[in-house]
């Protein structure tokens, strides 16, 4: 792709999308045709997010760093969106995206979670979503990776803790069923999942607490390791949205994250109420032989936060695991 750009050859098109917070200041120069004024505004930096166009972007930014001179009759189509409604955002990206072009949905919800980071963190007090290339790590709570998250939505609306399969039919075939559906049951879906990610974070900010760094001859995993795991995530996501099937189960679950949140409250570093002793026993008994470790890891997450919510938060989460386990 170097060479043919050096030669000039002609690019598709490169799709960005105006950052949310950035619209309304844009859309009046739009409106009053001020075209001059709206390039040179949505040509300084930090203005926009790549939808499409991101591998082509980094050859041309690797070009003009190498001093390359280019053609300057070479001509590149830019298209902008221009869209501060965070429904609207959600549905062009998943379901108009998917539609132009081939993109896995893991791809598509990694632009979702890109575009959206700053109304996330304004919606969510003290949420902070780094990407991996910013080189940290979770220490504290209500701080996560975006592919991650990214992978808890996936896991929210397939109702599955495994985004990836080997079957490949059976994944197209519940990504399909995911994405049939209407702008409104789209937006709802996330905006509930937006809701639910507020109940993680307040859970996160006692997991967090009760299980704290600990020294290394310890076994148990510290609440930011575990809580913030790509299995935990996508197992509690997942069970969520498996569990709840009308308003008497969201009911039962809202009472059960109610209870185990009063739980982690009166709880202190020396307790153990999520059960992780019990836990980590029952995954020592996981056979390689017999399953997949990480599958069957997730399987036996998903079904014991699923006994929390049946239960209503009236079984311990020791006894949760338990049952899961059986």
């Amino acid at each position: 792709m170097k060479k043919d750009i050096i030669e000039g050859a002609l690019l598709p098109s490169i799709t960005l999308a105006v950052k949310p917070e950035r619209v309304p200041d844009l859309r009046p120069l739009h409106a009053s045709s001020s075209f001059d004024q709206l390039a040179l505004r949505l040509s300084q930096p930090g203005q926009v997010n790549i939808l499409d166009g991101l591998q082509r972007t980094y050859i041309i930014k690797d070009l003009v760093d190498e001093g390359v001179e280019l053609n300057p009759l070479q001509t590149l189509h830019l298209e902008f969106w221009l869209e501060d409604d965070i429904n609207n955002l959600v549905y062009r990206i998943i379901v108009l995206n998917a539609g132009q072009k081939p993109m896995s949905m893991r791809h598509q919800i990694e632009l979702l979670f890109s575009t959206l980071k700053q109304k996330l963190e304004d919606e969510i007090k003290d949420l902070e979503i780094y990407r991996e290339r910013d080189q940290t790590r979770r220490r504290s709570p209500r701080k996560f990776a975006l592919d991650r998250l990214a992978a808890a939505y996936q896991s929210y609306i397939t109702r599955s803790p495994e985004v990836s399969r080997e079957n490949i039919v059976a994944q197209q075939i519940v990504e399909a069923n995911a994405m049939d559906a209407s702008e409104e049951e789209l937006t709802s879906e996330f905006n509930s999942f937006v809701q639910l990610l507020k109940r993680y974070c307040r859970l996160d900010d006692e997991v967090c607490r009760v299980y704290p760094e600990r020294d290394d001859s310890s076994e148990m995993p510290t609440g930011a390791n575990w809580f913030g795991s790509d299995n935990v995530l996508q197992a509690f996501f997942s069970a969520y949205s498996q569990y709840v099937s009308g308003e008497i189960q969201k009911q039962r679950a809202e009472a059960a994250l109610d209870k185990i949140l009063q739980c982690l409250r009166r709880s202190s570093p020396e307790d153990d109420p999520l059960g992780l002793h019990r836990l980590l026993e029952i995954q020592k008994g996981l056979s390689p032989r017999k399953v997949n470790i990480g599958t069957g890891t997730r399987r036996l997450l998903s079904n014991g936060f699923k006994e929390l919510f049946r239960g209503e938060g009236d079984i311990s989460m020791e006894d949760c695991w338990t049952l899961a386990a059986e």
